[in-house]
């Protein structure tokens, strides 16, 4: 995905309310003065908790794929199997596999794309098209992770944290959320560091809140929950609480 760095954002403007209107792009990388990173999303439903990790909604779409040349920069996309109509730009900065024999498969990032009231749409892409498409082949479309930014209940135990927003944000609103750097999370397990070597944390899939690793991945039935960060101060002796202060790890 291309998502250059805005540069060093002041934390009044990561911080800022959220708008009804996009005012940087979705997915936009921004670092903070700490050298936390965020991204620029859109809430797809609202998100009442902030310090709970919060996850892409939307699914892979699989479409069929019109003929286009080498060279071309649009594609025509019919009958996506999971949307029944595609908003201007949903797709922006989200990328498509076409399949054909394995030594010409590649993988497009999309630039945008058309509106439609139908299951169809025309991309735009940021490079050219490599190989001839026939118009046979099969095609994937994933769209861009901050775009539909909701709770992981939305979803429970299918969704991956892509930001904690750290402020609510209204349905349809646009905010920053971060992935990377110190943050303070709401757990559902021991508190992190309570006890001695409990110092990797993850997300619940069912909520996003964080869990000890190892209350997650050790169970008798293991999982792969989502791997958030590690506990930033030094816990234990004469501070056995624990605590809920991570450094970010999402990206």
């Amino acid at each position: 995905m291309s998502f250059p760095i805005m540069g060093i954002a002041p934390f009044s403007a990561l911080y800022a309310a959220p708008t009804t209107t996009a005012k940087s792009h979705i997915g936009q990388l921004a670092m903070d003065p700490m050298g936390g990173l965020w991204r620029y999303f859109k809430a797809g439903a609202a998100i009442t908790n902030p310090l709970l990790g919060c996850g892409n909604y939307q699914q892979p779409s699989d479409a069929s794929i019109t003929a286009a040349a080498v060279g071309a920069l649009e594609v025509d996309v019919t009958s996506l199997t999971v949307y029944d109509s595609v908003a201007k730009d949903q797709f922006a900065d989200g990328t498509i596999i076409i399949g054909a024999a394995a030594a010409n498969r590649r993988w497009y990032h999309i630039r945008g794309n058309t509106y439609n009231a139908a299951d169809d749409t025309t991309l735009t892409l940021h490079h050219p098209v490599r190989y001839a498409i026939a118009g046979d082949e099969w095609a994937t479309l994933t769209a861009n992770p901050w775009y539909d930014v909701r709770h992981l209940t939305a979803g429970a135990n299918l969704m991956s944290v892509v930001c904690m927003p750290l402020q609510p944000v209204a349905s349809g609103s646009y905010a920053w959320g971060k992935t990377r750097g110190p943050i303070f999370g709401t757990v559902t397990s021991t508190v992190p560091g309570a006890a001695a070597k409990d110092r990797a944390v993850v997300f619940n899939g069912a909520d996003g809140a964080l869990r000890m690793a190892d209350e997650a991945w050790g169970l008798s039935t293991p999982n792969s929950e989502q791997y958030a960060g590690w506990l930033i101060p030094r816990t234990g002796s004469t501070y056995a609480a624990g605590d809920q202060c991570i450094w970010l790890q999402i990206e």
